[in-house]
């Protein structure tokens, strides 16, 4: 439930925010990084929405852990307060697949709750920077490399 609040949150912040300023676009003079488990592995800070930044009291980090070998599944772990004024954690397994020019982000959750709502084509960008473009809504996440795992995580 808490998963389907925050998706929820996400996508009417989407709505109220699409029409006022344009989504963020793909430098085109930042080269453009592959897209795999090693590239994308290590702690993230969500700071953008639709090229809106966060309220100051509002953050969400994930962790990705890429995989030791093949045979291991790749694992996230995320903090957030979107959509309440509570830290919450949510825990599962990402996988990342090429589908033509593009690489798909999708996720699971350990909760039983199933399956993300969305599915993520994902641009990282030199300059420590990823952006999530949503695959139904056009949604626009920007993430940038945290240095450090957040004491939210301890």
């Amino acid at each position: 439930m808490k998963q389907l609040t925050f998706l929820a949150t996400i996508a009417l912040l989407a709505v109220l925010t699409s029409c006022e300023k344009p989504v963020p676009h793909e430098d085109e003079k930042q080269p453009v990084i592959e897209v795999t488990y090693e590239t994308i592995n290590g702690c993230w800070q969500l700071t953008h929405l639709n090229g809106e930044s966060l309220l100051d009291e509002s953050m969400m980090y994930i962790d990705l852990l890429a995989p030791d070998d093949k045979s291991e599944v790749a694992r996230y772990e995320m903090w957030d307060n979107l959509g309440s004024m509570y830290m919450r954690q949510t825990t599962g397994s990402y996988t990342i697949s090429k589908e033509e020019d593009s690489y798909i982000l999708r996720g699971t959750y350990d909760n039983g709750v199933g399956d993300w709502n969305e599915e993520y084509r994902v641009v990282m960008l030199q300059g420590e920077r990823m952006q999530w473009w949503s695959l139904s809504t056009g949604v626009c996440l920007e993430f940038r490399f945290a240095m450090e795992r957040p004491e939210v995580f301890n």
